[in-house]
């Protein structure tokens, strides 16, 4: 009988050694999965803050290829602008001459 218990005593401290083992894992494991949330939070707070911060770019983007059409459309009108005023310089120049060919003609 004595040896009956001397089994079960030892099956009964290898269960707690058992358990204890199994409790200090369980610890390990929950203290992981903390960290792992901790990690997935800030990284899902990165993610979203990239994604505001993408959409605003696209928001920017969109402005900023207005104002360049804006801009492209102010060129020309400038450009027209500045060819008419050389076409009117031009017609001014040769009046001028037809009034005074001899200012034309500095050679003489």
């Amino acid at each position: 009988m004595e040896t009956n218990a001397t089994s079960l005593q030892d099956k009964i401290q290898k269960l707690i050694h058992q358990y204890t083992e199994d409790k200090k894992k369980l610890e390990k494991l929950t203290q992981q999965n903390e960290d792992l949330r901790e990690e997935n939070s800030q990284l899902m707070a990165q993610v979203e803050s990239i994604n505001q911060s993408n959409s605003g770019s696209g928001a920017r983007i969109e402005e900023l290829e207005k104002q360049l059409a804006s801009l492209d459309d102010k060129y020309r009108e400038l450009q027209e602008t500045i060819s008419g005023f050389e076409s009117i310089a031009s017609d001014a120049i040769s009046q001028i001459d037809s009034v005074f060919p001899e200012l034309g003609d500095t050679d003489k």
